[in-house]
């Protein structure tokens, strides 16, 4: 190992940083920052004045080991000063979450349910405890402060600060870009509770220099905080601080800190996107404070798409507030949410996934790995957004939901996914076309009317064990939680492209249309005039079957074409769909039929292109009259 140990150190204090450590030993021995980073290994070795910001996350053991041995401290000190000794109860400390190693799906792949970038802080924490040592070099920069939870003090009961009174910008603000730990981390020490952002936009830096651990100031800024509020900071501190945190509970069942904590984050980032469909959970005092946050959240999504810049909205919303009394509010409301019964939560999320549509993808990406969230919101959230991987594997019954309040109705769904649809959302998903153009239909009708999926399928005028068999396959099939999440994407994607359609096919009213039709004799005789004995390919045809048979197959490819639907449920071969299908000699000769008829083989090629032209022309005649009827009612 490298280098003597320094002449003095200091013992940590308790839930002490690393950057408030090394601001404290700094100025005990009269060293800048960067003077100390050098000497106990935390410039990485290479003798520059950057020290690494990811040192504030965790140490690897090599300078784990040399950074304990400079320090005088041990390793299990050492490894105490980094929030990765968070790690086990906060789930985006964890490395499989956080660093470069991101969880999958895109939901924790960010560091911003961490204070990377700046600290909040308590003015009487900083001035010490009254001690000698604490007296000369001040109190501890707590690593707890860095986490977005974290939002009040219940020693001194008042909110965090998070901005220097003197300058304005956040305590220990490191910008976008800058690798540096800490802000003019080469400038001679002043105090460690000192201001160190610098108020010079251009070289020589210096710092700001006000003391944040003025407490007559902080007095005189003092926010009130609520009990309320305090009881529910003293409540995660516990489940933060302890390896044997107390038991706690999301709705309605034992979890562990780490998923309760994912359930928070959850629910606060609903909130924020769906404001103010949450409104009602907040206390009445809180509600000005959220509603000036999120309007400026909103406006700041405008501004930058206005510059011509991508916003992912959910991106916006998904960041902690960096003010105290917002997160205070905010967490306070997540947490009531928690408490609530499984029925009343799963409303709540409703009416929020109604008020901002990409909430419900997102949520599905939250939950596409199970072990995330609590047992109880997970079952909620699951089932409230649609997630049904999630449903299944808890071994619930099929789920009845209420309906979505959604622009169109079941009557503009077709039975059988249109190809153009299936090309633009599913082409990609992983499980076989046919099903997929099956099932995706009926998971729209289950959308619009609520219930379950047999209740849906029969409303659409398809048999229920039809119906239900289709979702299932696709289920099976989407075995993986990403292809699962893949799927419910599209279905949101198409679902969202309906919603905001400015014109709609009327697929319930071509169905009642063609209830009861066929093509007629004369009909027929016009369509298949030239055809009959017609040679194909220099062949004869006159042993071709142009029999009424034949008119029947044609008109059930009509109205599979009109109404975009599968022949199998034309009612010309089923009649009723409650009903079994009946068979006999028309199912067995259009089924034997079909593959040529679709194929284009032989004389059915021109056949064919005479009915899709004749299904055109009858699909306009039966959408103009219900357009003629609507502006007659208008």
């Amino acid at each position: 190992m490298n280098g003597m140990p320094l002449p003095r150190s200091l013992d940590p204090l308790p839930a002490e940083s690393l950057p408030g450590f090394m601001l404290r030993l700094a100025h005990r021995l009269d060293m800048t920052p960067t003077q100390l980073a050098q000497a106990t290994g935390l410039d990485g070795g290479r003798r520059q004045s950057t020290m690494a910001s990811s040192v504030i996350f965790a140490l690897d053991p090599p300078l784990t080991a040399t950074f304990a041995h400079a320090t005088r401290l041990t390793l299990a000190e050492v490894t105490d000063l980094t929030l990765a000794s968070l790690a086990p109860r906060y789930p985006p400390l964890d490395q499989q979450w956080t660093g470069r190693r991101r969880t999958a799906h895109g939901v924790f792949i960010r560091e911003n349910w961490i204070f990377a970038r700046f600290s909040r802080y308590c003015a009487e924490c900083l001035a010490g405890d009254g001690s000698p040592i604490q007296n000369r070099h001040g109190g501890a920069w707590s690593k707890l402060w860095r986490v977005p939870v974290v939002f009040a003090c219940p020693a001194h009961r008042w909110l965090l600060r998070h901005t220097c009174p003197g300058c304005g910008n956040p305590a220990h603000q490191r910008r976008p870009g800058s690798p540096q730990l800490l802000p003019l981390a080469a400038h001679p020490v002043t105090h460690p509770a000192a201001c160190r952002n610098p108020t010079t936009s251009t070289a020589p830096y210096q710092p700001c220099g006000y003391r944040l651990d003025n407490a007559t100031d902080a007095q005189t800024a003092r926010a009130s905080i609520s009990e309320e509020s305090l009881h529910l900071q003293r409540r995660l501190l516990a489940l933060l601080r302890s390896d044997r945190p107390p038991a706690v509970v999301s709705v309605g069942q034992p979890t562990s800190p780490a998923r309760y904590f994912a359930d928070l984050r959850i629910l606060t980032t609903l909130l924020t996107a769906s404001w103010p469909a949450g409104r009602s959970v907040l206390a009445p005092g809180q509600v000005d404070t959220v509603d000036a946050y999120i309007r400026q959240l909103r406006h700041e999504i405008t501004a930058a798409r206005d510059a011509g810049r991508n916003v992912l909205e959910i991106r916006v919303y998904d960041r902690p507030p960096a003010d105290a009394a917002v997160a205070a509010a905010l967490l306070g409301a997540a947490d009531q949410m928690l408490t609530c019964e499984p029925a009343i939560l799963g409303d709540l999320l409703r009416d929020m996934f109604d008020a901002s549509r990409p909430t419900r993808k997102w949520v599905r990406r939250a939950l596409g790995d199970d072990e995330r969230c609590s047992p109880g919101f997970l079952t909620v959230a699951g089932t409230a957004s649609g997630t049904q991987h999630i449903i299944r594997k808890l071994g619930l019954p099929e789920t009845k939901i209420p309906p979505r309040r959604v622009g169109f109705g079941l009557h503009h769904i077709p039975q059988y996914l249109p190809t153009g649809w299936y090309s633009t959302y599913f082409n990609s998903v992983d499980a076989d076309e046919r099903w997929v153009r099956r099932a995706v239909p009926v998971i729209l009708a289950r959308m619009v009317t609520g219930g379950g999926l047999r209740h849906a399928g029969t409303l659409l005028g398809l048999p229920w064990s039809a119906a239900r068999h289709a979702v299932a396959t696709v289920t099976r099939q989407l075995t993986r939680p990403k292809c699962r999440v893949a799927f419910d994407d599209a279905v949101e994607a198409l679902t969202d492209r309906l919603h905001h359609a400015e014109s709609r096919v009327d697929y319930g009213r071509r169905r009642d249309a063609l209830a009861t039709w066929s093509l007629s004799g004369d009909e027929w005789r016009d369509l298949t005039s030239g055809l009959v004995g017609k040679p194909v390919n220099g062949k004869g045809t006159l042993h071709v079957d142009w029999s009424d048979s034949k008119r029947l197959l044609a008109s059930v490819w009509i109205w599979t074409k009109i109404t975009q639907s599968e022949h199998h449920f034309s009612p010309l071969l089923r009649p009723d769909p409650r009903q079994a299908k009946p068979g006999g000699a028309l199912s067995v000769y259009v089924h034997v039929r079909w593959p040529f008829l679709a194929s284009g083989h032989g004389h059915y090629a021109e056949l064919r292109s005479r009915l899709d032209t004749f299904a055109e022309d009858l699909s306009h005649r039966i959408d103009g009259t219900a357009h003629r009827q609507a502006s007659k009612r208008g």
